[in-house]
C-alpha cells in the first residue's frame, strides 16, 4: 500500500511540473511581436491637404448714369427748370415733335421735358440715342447685373427719389431725374453720349 501510495505522489508531482511553464517557456509581450528590421520600419506618409479655393466676387461693370453728382446739384437743375417753364408759360407755343416720336410715348414726354431744361432740338438725337441703348426708353427697365434702373438707367435707382417717390413707376420722374443728371455733368446730351460711346457708361 505504501508503495502504491508513493507511486499516486509521484504521479502528482509530475504532472503538475508539466503544467507548469518554465520561464525559459513563458510567452513575453516582446517575443509576441515580429522583429522588424529598419529597412521594415513602417514610414510614415506625409499628406497634404489641398488649398481651400477662395472666392472671389465678379466685379460688377459699371453701366448707365453712374457718376456721382450732388442732390444739390441736381435740385438746383430742377429749380431752373421750373424758372424756364415758369417764364415760357405766358408765350406758349405747340411744340413740334419729330416726325417719328409718338407724343403719347416715353420718347414724346422725353422731347417735351428736354425743351423744358432749356435744350436745343438739335440735343433731341443725342439724348434719344442714349436712352435707346440703355433701357429703349423702357421705364421699368433693371440692368441684372449693376442693378441700374429705369429710362436714364440711374445707378442705382434711388438716386431719382431726388425727384419723387414713385421712380420705380413713372417716366416723368426718371426723365425728369435723367435730364437734371446729364446737365449737371455734362451740360447737355451731346456731351453725355460722347463719354458713353468713350467709356460705356455716362
Amino acid at each position: 500500500m505504501r508503495i502504491v501510495a508513493l507511486l499516486i505522489v509521484a504521479l502528482l508531482t509530475a504532472g503538475c511540473a508539466a503544467a507548469e511553464p518554465t520561464a525559459s517557456e513563458a510567452p513575453t509581450a516582446r517575443s509576441a511581436e515580429p522583429t522588424r528590421t529598419p529597412s521594415q520600419e513602417p514610414v510614415a506618409t506625409q499628406t497634404t491637404e489641398a488649398p481651400t479655393p477662395t472666392r472671389t466676387k465678379a466685379p460688377v461693370k459699371r453701366t448707365g448714369a453712374a457718376a456721382r453728382v450732388p442732390r444739390r446739384v441736381i435740385m438746383e437743375q430742377l429749380a431752373k427748370r421750373a424758372e424756364r417753364i415758369a417764364a415760357s408759360m405766358a408765350s406758349a407755343s405747340p411744340e413740334v415733335l419729330p416726325t417719328d416720336v409718338d407724343p403719347d410715348s416715353n420718347r414724346g414726354l422725353g422731347y417735351r421735358l428736354m425743351l423744358q431744361f432749356g435744350l436745343a432740338a438739335d440735343q433731341w438725337q443725342y439724348l434719344d440715342a442714349l436712352w435707346q441703348r440703355e433701357s429703349g426708353w423702357n421705364h421699368l427697365a433693371e440692368n441684372a447685373s449693376s442693378g441700374a434702373y429705369g429710362i436714364p438707367q440711374s445707378l442705382p435707382g434711388s438716386k431719382m427719389a431726388d425727384v419723387a417717390p414713385d421712380w420705380r413707376t413713372n417716366a416723368e420722374t426718371q426723365i425728369t431725374w435723367g435730364l437734371a443728371y446729364i446737365a449737371a455733368r455734362y451740360d447737355n446730351p451731346q456731351g453725355a453720349w460722347g463719354h458713353s460711346q468713350r467709356v460705356g457708361w455716362y
